[in-house]
């Protein structure tokens, strides 16, 4: 009876161990599944982060290019303005200080931000040569200040 006694006492006590481990078990389980849980979702969502990434690259490369066909136009309307301004001045002879400043301007564009040179550079500097003729009062049709010249 004291076998039996002490018997089931040990088999009560490893029965509770047993329960206890196997729920130690379950838990670190449910923790792992957790986790792979987690794992999915986060691949998922760093699939979608650089499907999003590769998109804005794209939309940053058409950006740029538009960008670059964009300056290319400028120089291009920059270097013809500046040749006929200079011409026209130059087969005047003579030219006014704001002519002169405005085509420095555009010039100065021209050749610093866009890097241009060859005819434009040339009528330029033909032009800078010219003397110097009395400024005339600029007459505009567009509005100014709210005012209608």
């Amino acid at each position: 009876m004291l076998a039996t006694a002490a018997l089931s006492f040990f088999s009560g006590r490893a029965q509770s161990m047993a329960n206890k481990h196997d729920a130690a078990v379950e838990a670190k389980e449910k923790l792992f599944q957790d986790m792979l849980e987690n794992q999915k979702q986060f691949i998922a969502w760093q699939k979608e982060i650089n499907k999003q990434n590769a998109e804005m690259r794209q939309e940053l490369k058409e950006l740029r290019e538009s960008v670059n066909r964009i300056a290319s136009g400028g120089l291009v309307l920059l270097r013809d303005r500046i040749i006929q301004s200079c011409r026209a001045f130059i087969e005047r002879g003579k030219i006014t200080i704001t002519a002169r400043n405005n085509i420095r301007d555009m010039y100065k564009c021209y050749h610093d931000e866009f890097n241009g040179n060859g005819d434009g550079e040339y009528y330029y500097n033909e032009m800078m040569g010219l003397p110097i003729d009395q400024d005339v009062p600029i007459v505009s049709h567009f509005p100014l200040g709210g005012r209608k010249l």
